[in-house]
C-alpha cells in the first residue's frame, strides 16, 4: 500500500520531471541544487544562480514495493538509480523509464549523469498527526523565527512548506515532527559566522532529549541543523535537499554526546554529517555520536566528516554504519584533527562508496570566470590528518588513534582506478596510529595487498592494517 502526500498549494510543480506511481500522478517538488563545485570563501558573496540548477522530489509512503514511471522533456539514453545496491534495472524507452522501488528509503533517478536528478524520499508509514504546540496543515506558511522550550513540539504535515528557522536553547524534550518541509529560502546567508544564532534551519544549543524525525530541510541559508554542547539529540528519517548556498552544511554535531542521525538523506554543498569542536564550547567532549542507515550526496567537501576544527580533549565512539555516499566532492570518509583533540576508537563500518565518469572536480573561485573544472574526478576515499590550517583554533596539533574502516564496497565506472587514502601526520608526538581497513572491495574484488589500497601512507604514521 502507498500513499501520496498533497502538493502543496502555491508550490510550482517541477516541469523536470513527470512521475506516476502505482499509476497514478504524483507532482514532484522543486529543490536548487548545486550544478558544479565552484565555491568561495566567505565573506560577502553568495553564488550565482548559473552555478545551480533545478532537481526534483518527491516524498511519499509505501509499506511494500511500489511501481514508478518517470518521463523527462526529451529522449535519455541511460538511467541509474542510486544507491546501487538496490540493483535497480530501468527499463528505459524514449522519455520513460520504469522501475520498482523496494519500499521506504531514499533514492535518486539519474538520467545520462546526475545534472537536474529526481530524488524519491519513500516513508515508512504516513506519519501520525499528534497534538503539538505548534502545528502547520497542508499548505504555504510564513511562520518567520520559531523558538521551542522545554516540552514543546513543532509538527509540519505533509503537503505543508514552512518558511522559517527554528532555535533550541536550554531546553529538554523537545519534539520536531511530521512529513512536511521546513524551508529557509526567505533567509539571507549572514555576515557572521555560521555558527551564530540565529542562521539556518535549526539550530539546537545546550539541550537534551530533542527529536527531529520525518520533516523536509530546504535551501538553509547556511548551515542546516546545528547542535551545540547537546546531549540525545536524535534524527531519523530527515531529508535534506536545495542547500546550494556557501557553507550550507548538513547536520553538524559540535562539542556533543550520545547524539546520531539515521535513514536519513543528505545533499549539501558543503560538508554532509560532521563531527565538530569549536571554541566556547570546548570545554565539553566529543562521545558516542552515530550516523546509521543514511544516503548521502556531497556537492562541496566530505560527506562523513570530524573536523575541521577539533577543539575538545577528546573524540571517542564515533561510529558511521551502513551509509550508502552516492555522490562525493572532496572526500569520502574523512578525520580532519585541525585542533588539540586525541581522536580515538571511530569506525566506519558496511559503507557503500560510488564514483562515476561524470563527477566534477572541485574548484575554489578566485575571479568571476567560469567554472573551469572536468568531468571525470575522483575523489578521495578516505583521510586522516593532523595539522593546523585556515580552520584551526587551538594550533595545538592532536593525535588520532584507533580507527577501523569494515566492510566498505567501492563501486565505480568501468575503467576507472581505486581511489586513494591518505593518512598524515605533522610530528612524531602528534602522531597517526592503529589504523585498520578490514574487507575492503573494489567492485566486488576484496584487497589483500597494500598496493591494491592506494593508500599514502606519511612520516609518524605506525601500525598500519590491512586485513
Amino acid at each position: 500500500m502507498f500513499t501520496l502526500y498533497p502538493h502543496p498549494e502555491h508550490e510550482p510543480v517541477s516541469a523536470q520531471h513527470s512521475v506516476t506511481v502505482g499509476g497514478l500522478s504524483a507532482p514532484c517538488m522543486e529543490a536548487r541544487v548545486s550544478a558544479m563545485p565552484y565555491n568561495r570563501v566567505w565573506p560577502g558573496f553568495q553564488r550565482g544562480k548559473d552555478q545551480t540548477e533545478i532537481a526534483s522530489f518527491l516524498n511519499f509512503a509505501a509499506d511494500e514495493p511500489v511501481e514508478l514511471t518517470v518521463t523527462w522533456p526529451k529522449d535519455v539514453d541511460s538511467v541509474v538509480i542510486r544507491p546501487l545496491r538496490h540493483g535497480i534495472k530501468p527499463a528505459v524507452e524514449g522519455r520513460c523509464a520504469r522501475f520498482i522501488l523496494p519500499g521506504a528509503g531514499q533514492y535518486t533517478v539519474e538520467a545520462d549523469g546526475p545534472a537536474c536528478a529526481l530524488h524519491i524520499f519513500i516513508d515508512p508509514a504516513v506519519p501520525v498527526q499528534e497534538e503539538a504546540t505548534y502545528s502547520f496543515a497542508p499548505g504555504l506558511h510564513h511562520a518567520g523565527h520559531i523558538d521551542l522550550s522545554s516540552g514543546e513540539s513543532l509538527y509540519i504535515a505533509p503537503g505543508a512548506v514552512v518558511h522559517g528557522e527554528v532555535c533550541i536553547s536550554d531546553a529538554e524534550d523537545v519534539r520536531i515532527f511530521g512529513g512536511g518541509i521546513l524551508d529557509n529560502s526567505t533567509f539571507a546567508r549572514p555576515d557572521g559566522r555560521c555558527v551564530d544564532f540565529p542562521n539556518g534551519c535549526l539550530k539546537i544549543k545546550s539541550c537534551r532529549n530533542v527529536r527531529v524525525e520525518g520533516i523536509t530541510f530546504r535551501d538553509s541559508s547556511t548551515w542546516t541543523a546545528t547542535i551545540f554542547n547537546s546531549e540525545e539529540v536524535h534524527f531519523d528519517r530527515v531529508k535534506l535537499i536545495g542547500m546550494w548556498r556557501y557553507n550550507s552544511d548538513g547536520i553538524d554535531f559540535v562539542n556533543s554526546r550520545h547524539c546520531s542521525v539515521r535513514n536519513s538523506f543528505l545533499r549539501n554543498f558543503d560538508d554532509c554529517v560532521v563531527i565538530k569542536g569549536l571554541k566556547g564550547w570546548d570545554h565539553e567532549n566529543v562521545s558516542d555520536i552515530r550516523t546509521e542507515g543514511c544516503v548521502v550526496w556531497c556537492d562541496w567537501g566530505r560527506n562523513l566528516e570530524l573536523g575541521a576544527e577539533t577543539c575538545a580533549d577528546r573524540y571517542d565512539r564515533i561510529t558511521f554504519r551502513d551509509c550508502d555516499l552516492i555522490h562525493g566532492a572532496h572526500i569520502m570518509m574523512d578525520i580532519q584533527n585541525g585542533d588539540r583533540a586525541h581522536v580515538r576508537d571511530v569506525l566506519f563500518s558496511d559503507i557503500r562508496v560510488e564514483y562515476n565518469r561524470c563527477e566534477p572536480a572541485p574548484v575554489y573561485q578566485k575571479t568571476e570566470e567560469p567554472y573551469p573544472g572536468k568531468r571525470g574526478h575522483m575523489p578521495h576515499l578516505f583521510l586522516a590528518e593532523n595539522y593546523c590550517g585556515m580552520w584551526s583554533q587551538d594550533n595545538i596539533l592532536g593525535n588520532i588513534e584507533g580507527v577501523r574502516l569494515e566492510n566498505i564496497q567501492i563501486f565505480a565506472d568501468e575503467g576507472m582506478p581505486m581511489p586513494p587514502s591518505v593518512l598524515r601526520a605533522k610530528t612524531e608526538e602528534s602522531f597517526i596510529r592503529d589504523i585498520t581497513f578490514k574487507n575492503v572491495t573494489f567492485n566486488g574484488k576484496k584487497i589483500e595487498e597494500p598496493e591494491e589500497l592506494n593508500l599514502t601512507c606519511g612520516d609518524f604514521v605506525g601500525k598500519v592494517t590491512i586485513e
